[in-house]
Protein backbone atom coordinates (compact mmCIF):
# COMPACT_ATOMS: atom_id res chain seq x y z
CA UNK A 1 0.00 0.00 0.00
CA UNK A 2 1.30 3.61 -1.11
CA UNK A 3 0.77 6.23 1.31
CA UNK A 4 0.75 9.84 0.03
CA UNK A 5 2.64 12.78 2.06
CA UNK A 6 2.86 16.08 1.86
CA UNK A 7 5.88 18.43 1.33
CA UNK A 8 8.68 17.52 4.27
CA UNK A 9 8.26 20.66 6.65
CA UNK A 10 11.56 22.12 8.54
CA UNK A 11 13.67 19.52 10.56
CA UNK A 12 15.74 22.15 12.43
CA UNK A 13 12.88 23.60 13.95
CA UNK A 14 12.75 26.59 10.97
CA UNK A 15 9.52 28.53 10.88
CA UNK A 16 9.29 31.77 8.61
CA UNK A 17 5.78 32.84 7.89
CA UNK A 18 3.76 36.19 6.48
CA UNK A 19 3.43 38.47 9.48
CA UNK A 20 -0.14 39.64 7.93
CA UNK A 21 -3.46 37.48 8.13
CA UNK A 22 -3.27 34.80 5.81
CA UNK A 23 -6.14 36.77 3.19
CA UNK A 24 -6.05 40.78 3.27
CA UNK A 25 -6.82 43.50 1.15
CA UNK A 26 -4.32 46.17 0.14
CA UNK A 27 -5.98 49.42 -0.49
CA UNK A 28 -3.69 52.08 -2.63
CA UNK A 29 -4.39 55.43 -3.28
CA UNK A 30 -4.18 56.63 -6.84
CA UNK A 31 -0.74 57.59 -7.15
CA UNK A 32 0.19 54.98 -4.52
CA UNK A 33 3.55 52.86 -6.31
CA UNK A 34 4.32 50.64 -4.06
CA UNK A 35 3.78 48.56 -0.51
CA UNK A 36 5.47 45.90 1.74
CA UNK A 37 4.75 42.46 3.01
CA UNK A 38 6.71 41.85 6.40
CA UNK A 39 8.30 38.67 6.56
CA UNK A 40 8.84 36.91 9.69
CA UNK A 41 11.52 33.59 11.00
CA UNK A 42 11.63 32.10 14.51
CA UNK A 43 15.58 31.93 14.73
CA UNK A 44 17.63 34.65 13.85
CA UNK A 45 20.83 33.29 14.45
CA UNK A 46 22.22 33.51 11.38
CA UNK A 47 21.81 35.35 7.52
CA UNK A 48 19.49 33.36 5.55
CA UNK A 49 17.97 34.16 2.07
CA UNK A 50 14.27 32.52 1.76
CA UNK A 51 13.16 32.08 -1.83
CA UNK A 52 9.27 32.74 -2.07
CA UNK A 53 6.33 30.98 -4.54
CA UNK A 54 4.53 33.70 -6.15
CA UNK A 55 1.43 32.98 -7.86
CA UNK A 56 0.69 36.39 -9.87
CA UNK A 57 -1.54 36.22 -12.89
CA UNK A 58 -0.72 40.32 -12.85
CA UNK A 59 2.95 40.10 -13.27
CA UNK A 60 3.00 43.00 -15.78
CA UNK A 61 1.63 45.03 -13.44
CA UNK A 62 2.67 44.36 -9.79
CA UNK A 63 5.38 43.50 -9.51
CA UNK A 64 6.95 40.90 -6.26
CA UNK A 65 10.34 39.94 -4.93
CA UNK A 66 10.90 36.31 -5.27
CA UNK A 67 13.00 36.11 -2.22
CA UNK A 68 13.55 37.69 0.92
CA UNK A 69 17.37 38.24 2.82
CA UNK A 70 17.28 38.00 6.43
CA UNK A 71 20.81 39.47 8.31
CA UNK A 72 21.77 37.66 11.06
CA UNK A 73 19.79 39.00 14.03
CA UNK A 74 17.08 39.91 11.95
CA UNK A 75 13.92 38.23 12.82
CA UNK A 76 12.02 40.35 10.58
CA UNK A 77 11.72 41.83 7.24
CA UNK A 78 10.02 43.76 5.03
CA UNK A 79 9.95 42.89 1.12
CA UNK A 80 8.58 46.02 -0.85
CA UNK A 81 6.08 45.30 -3.82
CA UNK A 82 5.81 48.11 -6.75
CA UNK A 83 2.92 48.59 -8.68
CA UNK A 84 2.11 50.04 -11.81
CA UNK A 85 0.56 52.88 -12.55
CA UNK A 86 -1.72 50.48 -14.91
CA UNK A 87 -3.57 49.35 -12.17
CA UNK A 88 -7.16 50.42 -12.99
CA UNK A 89 -8.96 52.24 -10.16
CA UNK A 90 -11.62 50.54 -7.96
CA UNK A 91 -10.66 46.85 -9.89
CA UNK A 92 -9.18 43.88 -7.73
CA UNK A 93 -6.51 42.28 -8.31
CA UNK A 94 -5.79 38.82 -6.29
CA UNK A 95 -2.05 37.91 -6.04
CA UNK A 96 -0.78 34.28 -3.48
CA UNK A 97 2.34 33.98 -2.06
CA UNK A 98 3.69 31.15 -0.09
CA UNK A 99 7.09 29.76 1.70
CA UNK A 100 8.88 26.32 1.06
CA UNK A 101 7.47 23.70 3.24
CA UNK A 102 11.36 23.24 3.79
CA UNK A 103 11.41 26.22 5.41
CA UNK A 104 8.18 25.77 8.06
CA UNK A 105 6.42 24.16 10.48
CA UNK A 106 3.38 22.84 9.06
CA UNK A 107 1.87 21.44 11.81
CA UNK A 108 2.73 24.20 14.62
CA UNK A 109 -0.33 25.24 16.23
CA UNK A 110 0.37 29.17 15.42
CA UNK A 111 -1.76 32.57 14.59
CA UNK A 112 0.33 33.54 11.27
CA UNK A 113 1.07 30.53 8.01
CA UNK A 114 3.53 30.25 5.91
CA UNK A 115 1.01 31.72 2.80
CA UNK A 116 -1.04 34.95 2.07
CA UNK A 117 -3.45 35.94 -0.43
CA UNK A 118 -3.67 39.61 -0.90
CA UNK A 119 -6.75 41.76 -2.81
CA UNK A 120 -4.76 44.50 -4.01
CA UNK A 121 -7.14 47.53 -5.08
CA UNK A 122 -6.11 51.42 -5.82
CA UNK A 123 -9.51 53.51 -4.70
CA UNK A 124 -9.54 57.33 -3.93
CA UNK A 125 -11.86 57.14 -0.78
CA UNK A 126 -11.21 59.48 1.82
CA UNK A 127 -12.34 60.21 5.34
CA UNK A 128 -15.29 62.61 5.00
CA UNK A 129 -16.81 62.72 8.47
CA UNK A 130 -16.67 60.90 11.89
CA UNK A 131 -20.04 59.13 13.22
CA UNK A 132 -21.81 56.49 14.98
CA UNK A 133 -23.17 53.32 13.43
CA UNK A 134 -26.46 52.29 15.25
CA UNK A 135 -26.89 48.64 13.64
CA UNK A 136 -29.15 45.72 14.87
CA UNK A 137 -27.93 42.59 12.64
CA UNK A 138 -24.85 42.17 15.18
CA UNK A 139 -26.21 43.54 18.39
CA UNK A 140 -26.78 40.90 21.03
CA UNK A 141 -30.20 41.67 22.12
CA UNK A 142 -33.35 43.74 20.44
CA UNK A 143 -31.75 47.18 20.93
CA UNK A 144 -29.04 48.57 18.53
CA UNK A 145 -25.59 48.47 18.61
CA UNK A 146 -23.48 52.05 18.55
CA UNK A 147 -20.13 51.92 17.19
CA UNK A 148 -17.69 54.57 15.94
CA UNK A 149 -17.80 54.97 12.13
CA UNK A 150 -15.73 56.97 9.34
CA UNK A 151 -17.79 57.66 6.53
CA UNK A 152 -15.79 58.15 3.24
CA UNK A 153 -16.18 59.63 -0.09
CA UNK A 154 -14.46 59.48 -3.34
CA UNK A 155 -14.31 62.38 -5.80
CA UNK A 156 -14.19 59.89 -8.50
CA UNK A 157 -16.88 58.11 -8.25
CA UNK A 158 -18.94 60.30 -6.65
CA UNK A 159 -20.06 58.69 -3.79
CA UNK A 160 -20.03 57.59 0.17
CA UNK A 161 -18.82 54.57 1.88
CA UNK A 162 -19.76 53.22 5.52
CA UNK A 163 -17.00 50.52 5.26
CA UNK A 164 -16.99 47.08 6.74
CA UNK A 165 -19.88 48.57 8.54
CA UNK A 166 -21.01 45.33 10.22
CA UNK A 167 -17.38 45.20 11.95
CA UNK A 168 -16.01 42.02 9.70
CA UNK A 169 -13.75 43.48 7.26
CA UNK A 170 -16.15 42.98 4.43
CA UNK A 171 -20.01 44.30 3.85
CA UNK A 172 -19.68 48.22 3.19
CA UNK A 173 -22.91 50.29 2.36
CA UNK A 174 -22.35 52.69 -0.80
CA UNK A 175 -24.43 55.46 -1.25
CA UNK A 176 -24.60 58.47 -3.50
CA UNK A 177 -25.97 61.77 -1.26
CA UNK A 178 -26.97 65.09 -2.35
CA UNK A 179 -25.74 66.94 0.06
CA UNK A 180 -29.76 67.39 1.47
CA UNK A 181 -32.40 64.51 1.77
CA UNK A 182 -31.92 62.15 -1.32
CA UNK A 183 -29.96 59.28 -0.33
CA UNK A 184 -29.10 56.00 -3.19
CA UNK A 185 -27.72 52.95 -1.98
CA UNK A 186 -25.15 52.11 -4.83
CA UNK A 187 -26.71 48.59 -4.61
CA UNK A 188 -30.25 47.59 -3.50
CA UNK A 189 -28.58 44.15 -2.00
CA UNK A 190 -25.29 44.39 0.19
CA UNK A 191 -23.07 40.99 1.36
CA UNK A 192 -22.60 41.92 5.00
CA UNK A 193 -20.24 39.35 5.52
CA UNK A 194 -21.04 38.56 8.96
CA UNK A 195 -22.47 35.25 9.59
CA UNK A 196 -23.75 33.22 12.20
CA UNK A 197 -23.03 29.21 12.25
CA UNK A 198 -26.80 28.02 12.44
CA UNK A 199 -28.11 30.53 9.62
CA UNK A 200 -24.96 31.20 7.68
CA UNK A 201 -24.35 34.63 6.20
CA UNK A 202 -26.19 37.45 6.27
CA UNK A 203 -27.37 39.99 3.36
CA UNK A 204 -29.03 42.96 3.70
CA UNK A 205 -31.76 44.14 0.99
CA UNK A 206 -33.02 47.64 1.17
CA UNK A 207 -36.73 47.52 1.71
CA UNK A 208 -37.67 51.21 1.87
CA UNK A 209 -36.09 54.07 0.25
CA UNK A 210 -32.44 55.13 2.44
CA UNK A 211 -33.34 58.81 3.36
CA UNK A 212 -30.50 61.78 5.45
CA UNK A 213 -32.61 63.96 8.12
CA UNK A 214 -30.71 67.48 8.39
CA UNK A 215 -31.61 68.42 11.69
CA UNK A 216 -30.17 65.85 13.47
CA UNK A 217 -27.61 65.11 10.30
CA UNK A 218 -28.49 61.20 10.86
CA UNK A 219 -28.66 58.82 7.75
CA UNK A 220 -31.33 55.94 7.66
CA UNK A 221 -30.88 52.65 5.95
CA UNK A 222 -33.89 50.69 6.14
CA UNK A 223 -32.66 47.23 5.65
CA UNK A 224 -33.97 43.56 5.97
CA UNK A 225 -31.12 40.82 6.56
CA UNK A 226 -31.12 37.72 4.97
CA UNK A 227 -29.44 34.26 5.57
CA UNK A 228 -31.14 31.45 3.86
CA UNK A 229 -34.97 31.33 4.80
CA UNK A 230 -34.19 33.30 8.20
CA UNK A 231 -35.20 37.13 7.95
CA UNK A 232 -34.52 39.83 10.79
CA UNK A 233 -37.70 41.63 8.82
CA UNK A 234 -36.97 45.60 8.32
CA UNK A 235 -34.74 47.16 11.14
CA UNK A 236 -33.37 50.87 10.90
CA UNK A 237 -29.49 50.75 10.38
CA UNK A 238 -28.13 54.11 10.72
CA UNK A 239 -25.23 56.62 10.71
CA UNK A 240 -25.71 60.01 12.07
CA UNK A 241 -22.26 62.38 11.76
CA UNK A 242 -20.79 63.52 14.64
CA UNK A 243 -18.22 66.02 12.69
CA UNK A 244 -16.41 66.65 9.48
CA UNK A 245 -13.28 65.77 8.83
Amino acid sequence: MSILRGEASSENGLNVYFESPTGAEVVLGPETTEFTITVGRNQADEALSIPLKVDNPHADLIDIPTQVDFAQGESSKSITVKVSSGLKMFETYPVHLSIDAQYTQAYLQSEVYPRLSLQVIKEDYVPYADGKFSDYLTSPDENPMETDQVMEYSAILDMYRLKSCWGTGTGSIVFSWDGENKVSLESPSIPTGYAIPEYGSFTASLVEDATYDQTSQTFTFPLEFIAGDVTTGACDETYTITSLK
